[in-house]
């Protein structure tokens, strides 16, 4: 029988059809990379991942991105006019200047450009993989990028019109994006937003289900409406949103696993049909741990997964505080029990 292909393997995951390994799926993050240097990109070009990904490159801040005593320190406007500072390469930062911290400057407020994006690229990468759409599709992080972000939770407690109408200029200008990737041939859509803290929700459910679903569920349907899947990142405590979640379509979720029991969360999300994304605690057992504590880790959520149809993507990121034989036996075990 032939291997299968990234692209069949990945499809197998995501409708629990027994693949014939775990994919995996390597996130390209700057950070490691800059830290480990070339050691890391071998590492992952010895271990190719089942996304299509280049590590030809390792990353450096500009050359101007450095306080007086040679710490790193930099201050970026991205598109939507919010100006982030950035203490670690590679790790994201915090809104500094928000665009909207004044409510009279909504008028004149314009939202960026739509990205370009390559047809033949897409048409070339998708003969052997899934292709992941450039976009990051959030609603309550981009507000709480746009405007301080306690004012975001006492607008939206309050119902102030100009934050209904922000998160409908919003979520127009997703559906416009998503449009534009369906017609560029990508199959995967992520959509984001950390609903909650490591403890409990930021907001109440009752509220995420009147106001926020109703929203995600539209873009949900835009995307299965032209035969594509969704995965949706969320990290925080969230659990509590997951049959929302189901009810509106998702088809993979990229949830904090550490915040959840695996055995029994794995179980809820077979029944229910939703592939995870299962990556290792990045706050304690990667940088903290031992090799052997995290073999064992890998071990345990890929037998769980691969005894319910296999509906399981394992997922590497690479931050600054990884200690590189323990980044190594995280992706040599990936590969070994997958």
């Amino acid at each position: 029988m032939p291997m299968a292909t990234h692209r069949q393997r990945m499809l197998k995951a995501f409708s629990f059809d027994n693949p014939d390994k775990l994919p995996i799926y390597y996130h390209p993050s700057m950070a490691g990379l800059y830290v480990h240097g070339q050691k890391l990109a071998d590492l992952f070009n010895a271990y190719p991942p089942d996304n299509y990904a280049d590590f030809d490159k390792i990353p450096q801040p500009p050359a101007d991105a450095f306080d007086a005593d040679g710490s790193y320190h930099e201050f970026v406007t991205d598109e939507w006019g919010v100006e982030w500072e950035y203490r670690i390469f590679g790790i994201a930062g915090h809104p500094r200047k928000c665009p909207l911290a004044d409510w009279a400057n909504l008028e004149s407020y314009e939202l960026p450009a739509l990205h370009e994006v390559d047809k033949s690229e897409v048409a070339r990468v998708r003969g052997e993989y899934l292709v992941w759409a450039p976009l990051w599709v959030s609603i309550f992080e981009k507000i709480s990028a746009l405007r301080p972000f306690e004012e975001v939770l006492m607008d939206l407690q309050c119902g102030d019109s100009n934050m209904v109408a922000l998160v409908e200029k919003i979520c127009d200008w997703h559906r416009r994006s998503i449009d534009v990737c369906i017609d560029a041939g990508y199959d995967v859509f992520l959509l984001a937003d950390d609903w909650g803290t490591q403890q409990g929700l930021f907001l109440a459910p009752e509220f995420f289900r009147s106001f926020f679903k109703p929203r995600i569920a539209e873009l949900i349907g835009e995307i299965h409406k032209a035969g594509r899947l969704v995965v949706y990142h969320s990290c925080g405590a969230v659990e509590p949103l997951f049959e929302d979640l189901v009810e509106i379509g998702i088809d993979g979720l990229w949830h904090q696993s550490n915040l959840y029991e695996p055995q029994a969360f794995a179980e809820k999300a077979a029944e229910a049909k939703v592939l995870l994304y299962v990556h290792l605690d990045r706050q304690n057992l990667i940088p903290l741990g031992s090799p052997a504590e995290i073999r064992d880790a890998v071990k345990q959520y890929a037998e769980i997964h691969k005894a319910l149809g296999g509906g399981a993507i394992l997922y590497a990121e690479i931050e600054n505080d990884a200690p590189f034989e323990n980044v190594e036996a995280m992706i040599k075990a990936m590969n070994q029990y997958r």
